[in-house]
């Protein structure tokens, strides 16, 4: 059957964007995603909690964690929230967060670090928050290792290479405290980040892995729980930039929700009427402040850039967003031979915006065995981003 698409949040004066959704035991699906004015939150934020018990026919009130604006100076920012059912029972909820100015980028992203939430009562209240010493942004959710570690990847730039890393945090006290990071690959021919780990029945972890120079979706192996790791390697899925959401399936098989965009700037309206267009919607704002210094250096002048004496406003929808489903059997995850990998590709969705493509980022639960819904942010048809949701089974791959 074809896939069902239906929408799940929709404020045309609002930019909802950046869902993640986990299913309880109960059988209630959590869903949290953010609010802003735009792909980069420069004029305010909300934290969004929401639940559905008939999956995902409808949907809770939202629950507003949290909800920030500049109103009185630097605004507390928060970013991309995961959450999930901890072995206990517990509902944890994880999102990076940063000041705005100067935002994500200030200080090689040292800035950011993640807060931590929990909730006992499956999301009706929600502790305060727990501010950790692990830094980044886009973090992965909190992987349970057997041993009772905690495994949290995150994102920093590397002081090496100047390109995005991806660290991972190890904490054994339930996330009170956290060990130093390690970046798990750190080398200027590969820009690996945004990542997901998925841990295997027999043991190994596999990790997904956003890549920005050009390659498919890239994985990394572990076999001795996240002390080492072997790859990277190519992976036969091409939706690379954006963060995979990857997890096993009751069929043993991993699937991974993510996006695919040509990593070009161009549309056949290329005109400068509507750059401007796209730039008027503010969607990607950087302060001009001196912790972003690094990151405005890299900023080349074009059309889709205005630079004022106070921040750079970069026009986004400069190129198609594809959102894809894709799954294989886990042989195929163990194999770093691009040859000895199987797996298959399904379309969700594709955001052509002429003024604002931006979609792909994602959360997905099994709802019954081989039936999927996944959450998605996309503006398409809005104005601004809306969460749209999708539902299908194994037999539409």
């Amino acid at each position: 059957m074809a896939v069902e698409k239906f929408i799940i949040a929709r404020n045309d004066q609002v930019y909802e964007c950046f869902p993640h959704m986990c299913r309880l035991q109960s059988g209630r699906i959590m869903l949290t995603y953010r609010e802003s004015n735009g792909h980069v939150a420069s004029e305010f934020n909300r934290l969004i909690v929401r639940h559905s018990d008939d999956a995902g026919h409808t949907w809770s009130e939202r629950y507003v964690l949290r909800d920030e604006d500049r109103s009185n100076g630097p605004m507390n920012t928060w970013n991309g929230p995961k959450i999930q059912q901890l072995k206990d029972g517990r509902i944890l909820l994880t999102c990076d967060t940063y000041l705005f100015p100067p935002g994500e980028w200030g200080e090689r992203v040292a800035n950011c670090h993640i807060v931590m939430w929990f909730s006992d009562d499956e999301g009706r209240t929600w502790s305060e928050p727990m501010h950790t010493s692990v830094k980044g942004i886009c973090p992965d959710q909190v992987t349970e290792m057997p041993d009772g570690r905690w495994l949290l990847p995150s994102n920093v730039r590397s002081h090496q290479t100047d390109l995005i890393v991806q660290n991972i945090s190890t904490s054994r006290d339930g996330g009170q405290t956290w060990e130093a990071p390690y970046a798990i690959f750190d080398s200027s021919d590969h820009e690996l980040d945004e990542a997901s780990i998925v841990l295997l029945p027999s043991g190994e972890l596999v990790i997904y892995l956003r890549e920005d120079l050009g390659r498919p979706l890239q994985k990394m192996i572990s076999k001795d729980g996240g002390l080492t790791w072997e790859g990277p390697y190519d992976t036969l899925n091409p939706a690379a930039i954006g963060m995979p959401i990857a997890g096993l399936t009751q069929d043993g098989l991993i699937l991974i929700t993510a996006r695919f965009g040509l990593q070009c700037n161009w549309r056949v309206d290329m005109s400068e009427e509507t750059w401007q267009q796209r730039i008027a919607r503010r969607t990607i704002v950087v302060p001009k402040v001196p912790n972003n210094d690094e990151m405005i250096a890299r900023i080349q002048p074009g059309p889709s850039i205005l630079e004022t004496d106070d921040e750079i406003v970069i026009g986004a929808g400069g190129s198609s967003v594809h959102t894809f489903a894709f799954i294989e059997p886990i042989e195929s995850a163990l194999s770093g031979e691009r040859s000895d990998q199987k797996g298959l590709l399904l379309p969700l969705d594709l955001d052509a915006n002429n003024l604002g493509a931006d979609s792909g980022y994602t959360g997905w639960v099994e709802y019954e065995r081989g039936k999927f819904i996944v959450a998605n942010y996309i503006n398409d048809d809005a104005p601004l981003a809306q969460i749209r949701g999708y539902r299908f089974s194994l037999e539409d791959f």
